[in-house]
């Protein structure tokens, strides 16, 4: 008996010793973060007194942003106190102040974070802040006094490689304190001469050649809103490539078509006046009594009694058949003409998103407007009138592939009139439009006939049936005239977009087809076909020959920059000692060794 006691005795020490050692085990793996799965928190009226809130199924040492299902406070809990649970259930180094005092109106918190636990149990009386691991909790006085002691304030220099300083300050201004300060660096000149000499004064001077920079003084939490504002704002800013496509044609015909008759060809019948008679040294001579036409006519003189003019061009092109017979003449003119003239403009042009983009090519006549006089010199006023080829816009990007555009092309020419006033003839327009990216549309079209007839007659015989063209002229002119534009505009986000690479292509080959257009035997001409057989040699592999077409067209044009940099470049790879012997680069390191003697005086 006594022996089965002490039997159960040990056994009921074991099992508390097992016992104490998992619970020992198990206070341990939660100390380290091991378990995976937190126990249950009793309440202390429950039995337990080492912890004071019950968690269902949360996790021990959760992060910031986690949820937990349940968290139960004792009623009437003590901020404070409720403050030191949350720090052990979250790791957290929670310091409330002195101040902080008051019992929570809630016992339960059910799907809550961190932060959201924070504001339900300080309300809106308190407020914290987070100082690297602390976490500091102040009465709404304690807060406000700190947040306003200028001695936290600091300052941050922000380098603005798009926006200007000045639109940087007028935008991050509302998310900064009353006592803050901001400033800003000194704009950038911004005159571009168009069309004009070099004039002083416009190179900039001492102006600022940094980007521009603002420099805030404020609370670390303003300047940190100010810095996520600048990173929102201060972007690449996207480009439009515009292409626009301008026709214009003009189709003129004109037909004239008349008869000129001229009977009793001569003198014109105007009558004749009367002459004295004349008494001199011993002659006489008699004059004559004066005549009227009828008199003429009757007395046969002949003339232009009856004559029709103007119908017929006799000194123009086209068909001329005259008949002259005696006294009378006949002359019929025909003449059709047709000048059919169109012009095609292609300019391209890449502008920043609302920056005026502009291209012009053309030409500048010039003309006298003005001329002031005084009584010891003459000043004249010369104007230029624009003629040519222009594009001007200013695209607005959209987040949606679409671009709004103002838009202006402009296709003109102008002559000079014999008072050197000048006359412009132009097609152009000026709209709004929304255009999607890539989208070719037609934003002007303008088709106009002008059709002019004209005829000349002699009054009634011109009206006559079949005998009536012989006394009239007829001239009928049709102008038709064509306008129509087209724009096509691409969103540039990245600069190989614009296809430069096949730009700088065409340009080469505009450049050997005007070299294949020289005289074979000009100098010009030799030296580029040498060349080109010396790069032909030296991509064979057979440097030999290349050197030697390299030497004739060196002989040819010493200033060959290509021939120059083939010619270092093979020697380079055959013999690279050869290189330091090149008399360029020997005169550079003489004077490099001898810059140190020079004296400055």
């Amino acid at each position: 008996m006594y022996c089965d006691k002490t039997s159960s005795e040990k056994t009921k020490n074991r099992s508390k010793l097992f016992v104490s050692g998992f619970v020992l085990v198990v206070i341990a793996a939660i100390a380290v973060g091991d378990v995976g799965q937190a126990p249950v928190f009793a309440r202390a009226n429950e039995g337990v007194d080492a912890v004071n809130i019950g968690v269902s199924t949360s996790i021990v040492g959760a992060s910031t942003g986690e949820t937990i299902q349940s968290i139960k406070f004792n009623k009437d809990e003590g901020i404070k106190e409720a403050l030191r649970i949350l720090a052990a259930m979250y790791r957290k180094n929670i310091v409330p102040s002195a101040r902080v005092e008051g019992v929570l109106g809630f016992t339960t918190l059910n799907d809550v974070t961190f932060e959201e636990a924070m504001d339900a149990i300080l309300g809106e009386t308190f407020k914290y802040e987070q100082r690297g691991n602390l976490i500091k909790v102040y009465t709404k006085d304690e807060y406000k006094k700190i947040m306003e002691d200028t001695e936290r304030m600091v300052y941050k220099v922000f380098t603005l490689y798009y926006i200007s300083a000045a639109e940087a300050m007028e935008l991050i201004s509302p998310v900064l304190s009353g006592a803050g300060t901001i400033k800003a660096s000194s704009p950038a000149e911004t005159i571009v001469p168009t069309g004009e000499s070099i004039t002083a004064g416009s190179g900039g001077g001492d102006t600022m050649a940094l980007n521009d920079h603002v420099v805030i003084l404020d609370y670390p939490e303003n300047i940190a809103e100010a810095e996520k504002l600048l990173k929102q704002l201060d972007v690449r800013p996207k480009q439009v490539l515009v292409e626009a496509t301008i026709l214009s044609a003009n189709l003129t015909e004109g037909m004239a078509l008349g008869v000129d008759l001229n009977f009793l060809g001569g003198v014109n019948l105007t009558g004749d006046m009367g002459t004295e008679t004349i008494v001199s040294q011993g002659s006489i001579d008699r004059g004559r009594e004066a005549s009227t036409p009828i008199e003429q006519i009757a007395a046969g003189v002949t003339g232009s009694a009856i004559e029709t003019a103007g119908f017929a061009a006799i000194g123009a092109s086209g068909l001329r058949v005259g008949v002259t017979s005696g006294d009378v003449a006949a002359f019929i003119t025909a003449l059709e003409t047709v000048t059919d003239t169109t012009v095609l403009a292609n300019p391209k042009i890449l502008a920043v998103n609302k920056q005026l983009g502009q291209v012009y090519i053309g030409t500048k006549i010039g003309y006298i407007s003005q001329t002031t006089q005084t009584q010891t010199s003459t000043t004249q006023q010369v104007e230029f009138l624009d003629t040519g080829t222009k594009l001007s816009f200013r695209p607005y990007i959209g987040d949606d592939g679409y671009i709004r555009m103002d838009i202006h092309p402009k296709d003109s020419s102008g002559t000079l009139k014999a008072n050197d006033i000048p006359d412009e003839f132009s097609t152009e327009l000026a709209t709004n439009v929304v255009v999607r990216d890539g989208q070719t549309v037609v934003i002007g079209g303008l088709f106009r006939d002008v059709v002019i007839t004209s005829r000349s007659q002699v009054p009634l015989l011109g009206d006559l049936p079949i005998v009536g063209a012989l006394f009239r002229g007829t001239t009928d002119r049709t102008t038709r005239q064509e306008v129509i534009v087209l724009l096509t505009p691409h969103i540039i986000e990245e600069p190989e977009e614009t296809n430069s690479a096949a730009r700088v292509d065409d340009i080469r080959r505009k450049r050997f087809g005007a070299k294949d257009g020289l005289q074979w035997i000009g100098k010009a001409r030799l030296a580029e076909d040498r060349y080109a057989l010396a790069a032909k040699y030296y991509i064979e592999g057979n440097n030999e020959s290349a050197m030697r077409e390299l030497s004739v067209v060196l002989a040819l044009r010493p200033t060959y920059l290509e021939a120059i940099r083939l010619k270092e470049r093979i020697i380079a790879e055959t013999d690279p000692d050869e290189v330091e012997k090149l008399e360029r680069i020997v005169i550079d390191n003489v004077e490099r060794e001898e810059s140190s003697r020079w004296q400055r005086r």
